[in-house]
């Protein structure tokens, strides 16, 4: 298991069915937010992840500035990573969940390929959907 922690963001690593979990702590700043997904990005591809189960819950309200850094220089990335499955987790914030599907569908048009990404309220569910643990 590797835990990586920072005062805005957790990451555990379980190495042995190549899952990641992200967990933002707190809403962030743009550095803050760039920061954390270019961590999130390099362990990814450290650890040859398959699968993350991103905890974007109390992330907070990401500018368009960020959106389009996240488009240009964030998916990309991704995109070349040996990852499968993104489940994100928005909880029970129907704006927060909303805006997320309405990138996430920008983001499938341009460059997403074959990664599967769903939403989810719930560790639960996110964890089901996966299908690599028991929550």
């Amino acid at each position: 298991m590797v835990v990586l922690e920072k005062d805005y963001l957790r990451i555990i690593i379980d190495r042995s069915i190549k899952l990641m979990y992200s967990e933002w702590l707190r809403p962030v700043n743009s550095e803050e937010y760039r920061a954390g997904n270019l961590l999130l990005l390099q362990q990814l591809n450290e650890y040859g992840i398959l699968n993350w189960i991103a905890d974007s819950e109390v992330l907070g309200n990401i500018d368009t500035a960020d959106e389009q850094w996240t488009l240009a220089e964030l998916i990309p990335g991704i995109v070349q990573s040996s990852l499968s499955k993104i489940a994100r987790i928005s909880g029970y914030d129907k704006a927060n969940y909303t805006k997320f599907e309405e990138f996430a569908k920008r983001a499938e048009d341009i460059y997403i390929g074959q990664i599967l990404v769903r939403q989810f309220m719930t560790y639960k569910e996110a964890a089901d959907w996966i299908g690599e643990i028991i929550a």
